[in-house]
């Protein structure tokens, strides 16, 4: 018999072993990949890079080992010191102007209402808003939002089940869950990580988007809530665009390329 056995995974990926140039190369860009987006697939990362799944869950767990990132179920998330934004350093960003976007959003809850509260320190007061309106059904990914509402309000809180992102509030929930699609929402509250010129609505974490847009898709009306400094960013992973968006809530009015980007949605900015 001539010539090596080239074993392949079913998928044509070929095993590798830990050492090597090639599984250093792999693994910076690994780092790299998951401090941009936040969060990155074994399934993903193991097609970018045409290796096997159990060779990418190899490489997740000596980074995770050496303290560059978190390895969780299916998926490598950004360890403390490298997630695009800290929960805490968040919270502290233009607090009182979240504040001031979240109560304006008492018009849009009526008695008995199913609501949807995003992810983002922007929905931490929204309990304030809530306790005034009764028999309301909050469903979050949210954990802030999630412990605030149903300590301080008589709102019935439903907490969807995933993975919590370290030293975060988030909820990162699993492709699949039927839960995901559990309610019909008279209207959702969502935030973003950043709204591109021609009004796209963006996130660095591609594990919130999937949630997001079936929520969008169950929801009677869509309200956005951003303050002014999430405009002109730039973020990996499209949500929605404004289009699909009926109430924009901000603090100053946004410059779009066009001024169209905006005919579908009502502005709401609130008085100093």
């Amino acid at each position: 018999m001539t010539g090596g056995v080239d074993w392949r995974a079913g998928n044509g990926a070929r095993p590798e072993t830990t050492g090597g140039t090639g599984a250093r190369n792999r693994r910076a860009a690994i780092i790299e990949t998951v401090r941009q987006q936040g969060a990155a697939s074994v399934a993903d990362l193991a097609a970018r890079f045409s290796v096997t799944h159990q060779t990418i869950r190899r490489d997740l767990r000596e980074l995770e080992e050496a303290g560059l990132l978190q390895k969780g179920f299916g998926a490598a998330f950004a360890s403390p010191g490298v997630a695009q934004y800290g929960h805490g350093e968040r919270l502290s960003t233009l607090s009182g102007v979240k504040r001031q976007l979240v109560h304006c959003l008492g018009e849009f809850l009526t008695p008995g209402a199913t609501v949807f509260v995003g992810l983002g320190t922007t929905f931490d007061a929204l309990h304030e808003v809530v306790a005034a309106h009764p028999d309301l059904l909050i469903a979050t990914p949210n954990l802030s939002v999630a412990n605030s509402c149903s300590m301080q309000t008589d709102a019935t809180v439903y907490v969807y089940g995933g993975y919590i992102r370290s030293k975060d509030s988030a909820i990162l929930t699993v492709a699949g869950d039927e839960s995901r699609r559990r309610f019909k929402f008279d209207v959702a509250f969502i935030g973003a990580s950043a709204i591109d010129e021609d009004g796209t609505v963006l996130e660095f974490d591609p594990l919130e988007v999937e949630l997001a847009r079936e929520v969008l898709n169950l929801s009677r009306q869509v309200v956005l809530v951003a303050h002014d400094e999430k405009f002109a960013k730039h973020a990996p992973h499209v949500v929605t665009s404004m289009a699909n968006v009926d109430v924009l809530v901000t603090n100053k009015r946004p410059a779009f390329t066009s001024p169209d980007v905006l005919s579908k949605t009502r502005l709401v900015i609130p008085e100093r």
